[in-house]
């Protein structure tokens, strides 16, 4: 292990673990203030757009068009990047140690994201997963290969909706989306679920709800109450949990994840910042939901207020945009078309402009990093 050789400067050093889309538009965003020295902590060597995972597996666009490359943005915004794996942080002497550096910081970032939740089903870990690049790539080369009869889809949240989707649109698969709750889109309106409900069936995908699944094997997926689906593959979209770096740092947490004050830093720590995935954002009665829009928003407005910290300045309190109450989605349904979503309003405009909105935003996130 060794101490990362970065000259110290005065400025104050901002070092933010996690490269997505949390911590990747903080630091852009934060590179237009005075007084910040920005480190980014991150191993891979692209900024990924989740949100285009599902295009990607169903065939529609390319790695090029959801990834940007990191370096050139790095250089562009001056920030160090250490490709590298953060492993814990030690708060009293403010160091995170990693897999080959040791990096002090004046205030620190955590934006690692979250990973998928298989919630001790067993052999869920063996299906494939669109949480990931690297995941989703896979799924899509097996589609490709294989070319299965017969998939499932374990979760029906925007992720497994949108994955449906696109597979039953270009490919000649039997699509199954199973569901444990009594609807699709459970944390969303019932207005939604009826919809969705709709618009599946009318690609000839079959819902299963109130399906808890006990174990996935190769070729079949058995449910609780005894009963089994056959299928040649399984895609596991059922949830998230907190990244292995946050299970492991001893700061205040709620159901895992990490317990953020109305300021956006995590409760009882003035120099330790949590946005995205990774936090538990709860302010006035609202508790944030983890999506791409939202980490966006945290990361702006935590740039203003490290800039804030650099002049000494009061941080300003952050207002949740998506609330769980009030939740606000854009989720794709295939041949051009989208579903837009805020509380229990499905917006009434043609499908085919959701789309191109919903297209435009997680396209443009992408280009404003290359």
């Amino acid at each position: 292990m060794r101490r990362m050789n970065l000259e110290r400067q005065t400025l104050l050093r901002v070092v933010v673990i996690g490269g997505g889309i949390g911590g990747a538009e903080l630091l852009r965003n934060a590179a237009t203030k005075e007084g910040l020295e920005l480190v980014l902590i991150e191993p891979k060597d692209r900024i990924e757009c989740q949100a285009l995972y599902p295009d990607y597996l169903g065939g529609e666009i390319g790695i090029e068009e959801m990834t940007a490359p990191l370096e050139p943005f790095c250089r562009k915004m001056d920030v160090v990047h250490v490709r590298d794996r953060a492993l814990k942080a030690d708060f009293a002497d403010k160091r995170v140690t990693c897999e080959k550096n040791d990096i002090d910081y004046d205030v620190l970032v955590l934006a690692p994201g979250a990973v998928q939740n298989y919630f001790g089903v067993e052999g869920a870990e063996k299906a494939f997963a669109i949480n990931t690049l690297e995941d989703t790539v896979k799924a899509r080369r097996f589609v490709e290969k294989t070319r299965p009869k017969k998939i499932a889809i374990i979760g029906s949240g925007p992720t497994g909706i949108e994955t449906a989707c696109f597979l039953a649109d270009n490919t000649s698969c039997k699509i199954f989306v199973v569901e444990m709750m009594d609807r699709l889109l459970p944390t969303l309106s019932r207005n939604a679920s009826i919809l969705m409900e709709k618009i599946l069936a009318g690609k000839g995908v079959e819902v299963l709800t109130n399906k808890r699944v006990e174990s996935i094997q190769d070729g079949s997926v058995t449910f609780a109450d005894g009963t089994a689906l056959d299928c040649d593959m399984t895609i596991w979209t059922a949830g998230i949990g907190p990244a292995p770096l946050i299970e492991s740092l001893d700061l205040p947490k709620k159901n895992g994840w990490l317990l953020a004050d109305q300021y956006l830093r995590v409760e009882g720590r003035k120099d330790v910042f949590a946005i995205g995935d990774s936090a538990w954002i709860e302010i006035d009665g609202k508790l944030a939901t983890k999506t791409g829009m939202e980490a966006e928003i945290q990361a702006k407005h935590t740039a203003r207020n490290l800039a804030r910290v650099a002049k000494g300045d009061a941080l300003k309190p952050y207002s949740i945009r998506a609330s769980t109450d009030s939740p606000v989605a854009l989720i794709s349904t295939g041949c051009g078309c989208a579903v837009g979503i805020y509380g229990d309003l499905c917006v009434p405009i043609p499908k085919r402009i959701i789309y191109t909105f919903k297209s435009w935003i997680d396209k443009s996130f992408v280009k404003r990093f290359k």
